[in-house]
């Protein structure tokens, strides 16, 4: 067996692995269920350390993007130290600690396995899409197999996957792996039996999305589908247009209201009410106190107020008392974005806006140039506008770890062939200045 093969299968497992510490943490051990959940990742790293050590053969092969990350990183950890110091209830020391160690190993060993398959030129999505299926298909016999419900949030009447971070995050691992298949039917349609077998896939896939009822991640899901469709995925435009929508939302929930209303999307959506949809089930009430603070109070603007900075600030008092919540602690925004920029500040929320913009470039250019990892610039584009509207891509969500896996590709510098004794000359490869002896 070759030493890429054992990567690659701790990478496999690695998505499954995570969901299954996600409902220990729920459901009896949260820091067990950390340790749990970065196993895998962690073994990546202790296999590459010991065969470092037999090859002698160190290389620095990132780039500034690392550094970005890094920092990025460092402003996550420490907002839940902070929240702790601050004494925010419920969360432990080691739980913080567990928090930080599953936002660090993972982006660490996403470029351990890119190491592994540089000769490989189809590999990241593949194993992605197989990756994630297995995570499908874990959540699908935890559910049906075995009757368990996730131990976060769950909503009866509807499809519950055990083995998340959360309800909706079943939505988006549907969309994401949906993007992927529609990727490789494209690549496969001179092959009915794969094109059938694929196209299979992506309908149970829709008709599980259904059965989740998301309707945000859903209209997200069609709207990435539409600009996909008519060839505009790769507009630049579509990075800054996701800065906004949040206000967007907010000042045409009566119009998204009337196209809800058509004979389509009211079947699929089920929950069209008016004063639901206007609220976005009550979210709006939270998007515009958190909007309130980013414009009047501003109080840790720039560094941020901790973890769940709005319960030091009061923000949504109001509407735990509108939904009959007793704390806020537990509550959250739903956002991604907002709670960024409550929680770590402004400056390190531009510093995770960088980061994105980052790995939306370096997918565009792969797909603009036909590479196989242009198959990733449609998720890219989804995760920009699902962070204004989740949670789904904060700290240790699985939004966030597959926006590392994704980054993680951008902060390679090819490999240079090297042989002393010979003349230098500079070459450009994927715009990254370096070097190659020849």
């Amino acid at each position: 067996m070759y030493k890429r093969d054992i990567i690659n299968a701790l990478f496999i497992l690695s998505f499954s692995v995570f969901g299954l510490g996600n409902y220990v943490s729920a459901a009896s051990s949260p820091t067990v269920g950390y340790v749990l959940s970065v196993s895998c990742h962690f073994a990546i790293l202790v296999f590459y350390l010991i065969d470092l050590m037999y090859k002698r053969d160190f290389q620095i092969r990132i780039n500034s993007i690392y550094g970005w990350m890094t920092l990025y990183l460092i402003s996550s950890s420490a907002s839940l130290f902070i929240a702790s110091a601050k004494g925010l209830p419920d969360p432990s020391l080691i739980m913080m600690v567990g928090k930080t160690i599953l936002l660090f190993l993972p982006f660490q060993s996403f470029i351990i396995v890119s190491l592994y398959n540089e000769k490989q030129k189809d590999f990241l999505p593949k194993l992605t899409l197989i990756s994630l299926s297995l995570l499908l298909f874990f959540n699908l016999m935890g559910f049906y197999g075995l009757g368990l419900s996730n131990g976060v949030h769950s909503i009866e009447g509807r499809l519950n996957f055990p083995f998340l971070d959360g309800f909706y995050s079943g939505a988006c691992l549907l969309a994401i792996i949906n993007f992927l298949l529609i990727y490789y039917l494209k690549q496969n349609w001179r092959y009915p039996v794969r094109v059938l077998l694929l196209g299979g896939y992506f309908m149970v896939n829709m008709a599980m999305l259904v059965l989740i009822n998301s309707r945000l991640t859903i209209l997200i899901f069609i709207f990435v589908l539409g600009i996909y469709a008519i060839g505009l995925i790769r507009a630049r435009g579509l990075f800054w247009l996701s800065q906004f929508t949040l206000p967007i939302l907010l000042s045409s929930g009566l119009l998204i209201y009337q196209l809800l209303q058509l004979p389509g999307l009211s079947s699929l959506l089920q929950r069209v009410d008016i004063q639901d949809v206007t609220t976005f089930n009550g979210r709006a009430f939270l998007w515009e106190d958190a909007m309130d603070w980013l414009l009047h109070d501003q109080r840790g603007l720039l560094f941020g107020n901790g973890y769940r900075g709005h319960y030091f600030l009061d923000l949504i008092s109001d509407v735990a008392l509108l939904w009959n919540e007793k704390e806020t602690h537990h509550m959250h925004l739903h956002s991604t974005s907002l709670e960024i920029l409550v929680s770590q500040g402004l400056i390190f929320y531009i510093i995770f806006c960088f980061l994105f913009y980052m790995a939306f470039e370096y997918y565009r250019k792969k797909s603009l140039d036909q590479n196989p990892e242009g198959a990733f610039m449609a998720i890219i584009v989804f995760l920009l506008f699902v962070l204004q509207v989740d949670t789904f891509v904060y700290l240790d969500s699985l939004g966030f770890l597959i926006f590392s896996l994704l980054l993680s590709r951008a902060v390679m510098i090819p490999k240079v062939n090297a042989k002393a004794g010979i003349k230098v000359k500079a070459v450009e490869l994927e715009k990254d200045p370096v070097l190659e002896f020849s």
